[in-house]
């Protein structure tokens, strides 16, 4: 917030919950934040009005063709960009030049799959629920979807309650996807040993990132015994596809 108004993500933060808003009091009793707020609300309503439909019939039309790697197409909500980078994760390249052909993932809620890569002496090896790995481990992800398209973010969380982003790395509402879906780059793990859960999540339609963070943040607030048991996020919009892998850096 700044000297006398609140910030863009302030801002979007109290159109998502209003009755929890830090700044309900000012936005009530401000004319520029009031203004600021109708523009911000009916530019969401333009945008799943007319650009959600038009490109959920695109993406639908590429499923239905089989693509087996579907082009993502970036769909951000139609207000500030929240550029969040990872704290404790770093983009890049990716570690292998492919995944072996009989590599299978884990199978979340809702129609969605998810899989984390590491490298092996042997190649790239799919991790499973709660496998050790190198505290500085790179790693990459797949998604398989089985149900419509949705919005996609991957984050994961460690023992201190830390929430990292680690895609889409920029911007609200998340990856439009299909199919199946091999995410551009990968991660690299911080080297603090400990358990650290990367969830996908698949919403249904465009979804605040700071929303998600808190529901996050919420679920595993108990720390080490929270990470390591709670695969699945509580409070996200209905119809939300999930699924989760646990590593225990070592």
């Amino acid at each position: 917030m700044n000297a006398t108004h609140p910030s863009e993500l302030a801002l979007e933060r109290h159109l998502l919950d209003p009755a929890a808003s830090a700044v309900k009091s000012h936005v009530e009793s401000c004319q520029r934040c009031g203004t600021r707020l109708a523009e911000m609300k009916r530019q969401g309503e333009e945008f799943l009005q007319f650009v959600f439909p038009a490109t959920v019939e695109k993406v639908e039309q590429a499923a239905e063709k089989g693509a087996r790697r579907f082009s993502w197409i970036p769909l951000f909500a139609p207000v500030s960009a929240v550029a969040a980078a990872a704290a404790l994760f770093l983009l890049v390249q990716p570690a292998s030049d492919g995944f072996p052909a009989d590599y299978d993932g884990i199978k979340g809620r809702g129609g969605l799959g998810l899989s984390v890569f590491v490298n092996r002496a042997t190649g790239v090896h799919c991790a499973s629920e709660g496998e050790p790995v190198s505290a500085s481990e790179q790693i990459r992800f797949r998604v398989d979807l089985t149900r419509k398209p949705c919005h996609l973010w991957i984050v994961s969380v460690d023992a201190s309650g830390q929430v990292s982003r680690l895609f889409p790395t920029t911007g609200d509402g998340g990856v439009l996807v299909a199919t199946q879906y091999e995410i551009p780059g990968g991660a690299v793990l911080d080297g603090k040993p400990g358990p650290e859960r990367v969830y996908a999540i698949c919403t249904p339609q465009p979804t605040y990132y700071a929303a998600l963070e808190r529901a996050v943040q919420a679920a595993t607030a108990r720390g080490e015994p929270a990470v390591r048991s709670v695969r699945e996020i509580l409070g996200l919009p209905e119809g939300t596809a999930q699924a989760s892998v646990l590593l225990e850096k070592r």
